[in-house]
């Protein structure tokens, strides 16, 4: 199958992959070589002949017992002497992860088989089993980055100074009041640490064993449509994904499923997690509702969402790249 050519080339086609699957790209690629191989061998020969030849001639004379039948006698004598000479050059092409991909998403290109998303349309007619490719700005799932803001903040109150070390002033003696004072900051301290370590418990038991991540993706040419795409961590350049975090890049991928806009369905972020089989209205009532109360001085923190309504897709990635 022919590649995009040279000149066709635009700067989206050399990628930079950010998260890159592999498994995935050897596996579609073999399927359609019909297998490959990562080395090609080239040979090359070349031959050379030498010709010699040599002849004679004459006639029968008088003396000879056939000039009664006038015969005359002509010949040639020719040797071949031949030498070949062959020379053997080898050249060995080895490709990389990322090459093979840019060589996998330039055939599936070319045979038709990636749907672009350009417009909310394109959102709304894709079906399960599609490769697509967008353009998103991506987040981590909305749960986490929630858990994680609010557990820098605990970490960070804790280092924070106090309010309550200054010296209570007007009739209480000193010392009774630093006391009062140390013990009050003492309780505050251990609340911390509870708060901290409970969240902390609770972030642990909502995160699925099998090292995967959730992000969400804003589709830039498709708003108000999302993807939530389900990465594995060691896809990830050095297993980290924080990289990828309010960045835009582009995602090819297959679709399993699809969510549309007047669709009463929705993306469920827990479904891989504890909570994953608890009736929507108790997540909203114990942990949805209760958050929305929690005002932090001095810090914002993030929307705490658990479900993604439509327009929006279910994409596992092939890979995400600039």
């Amino acid at each position: 199958m022919d590649q995009l050519e040279p000149n066709k080339l635009e700067a989206s086609d050399l990628c930079v992959p950010i998260y890159l699957n592999q498994k995935i790209v050897f596996d579609v690629l073999a399927m359609l070589e019909d297998g490959f191989s990562h080395l090609n061998t080239i040979k090359t020969s070349a031959s050379e002949t030498e010709t010699r030849k040599s002849g004679f001639g004459g006639s029968i004379g008088a003396s000879n017992v056939f000039a009664l039948l006038n015969i005359s006698l002509k010949g040639d004598r020719s040797k071949d002497k031949g030498s070949q000479q062959q020379t053997e050059s080898t050249v060995e092409k080895v490709h990389t992860p990322t090459s093979l991909f840019f060589k996998l998403r330039s055939m599936l290109k070319y045979e038709s088989l990636i749907k672009e998303v350009e417009i909310l349309d394109d959102v709304e007619s894709l079906n399960s089993g599609q490769f697509v490719e967008f353009r998103a700005l991506l987040r981590k799932n909305p749960l986490f980055e929630y858990l994680d803001t609010f557990i820098q903040v605990l970490k960070f109150a804790d280092l924070a100074p106090g309010q309550n070390n200054q010296v209570t002033k007007g009739g209480t003696p000193a010392g009774r009041g630093k006391g009062k004072q140390a013990s009050g900051a003492k309780q505050s301290q251990s609340e911390h640490k509870r708060t901290l370590k409970q969240i902390e418990d609770f972030k642990e038991a909502l995160t699925p064993e099998s090292e995967s991540l959730e992000v969400v993706g804003e589709i830039r040419d498709a708003w108000p449509a999302k993807a939530v795409i389900s990465t594995s961590l060691e896809f990830f350049n050095d297993g980290e994904a924080n990289e990828i975090i309010d960045g835009e890049y582009r995602v090819l991928g297959k679709v399993v499923r699809v969510v549309g806009s007047d669709s009463e369905q929705a993306i469920n972020l827990l479904r891989r997690t504890a909570l994953g089989k608890f009736d929507s209205e108790m997540i909203d009532e114990h942990l949805i509702n209760p958050q929305k109360t929690v005002k932090v001085p001095g810090m914002s923190l993030p929307d705490l969402d658990t479900r993604i309504e439509g327009p929006a897709i279910q994409v596992i990635p092939m890979a995400i790249f600039v």
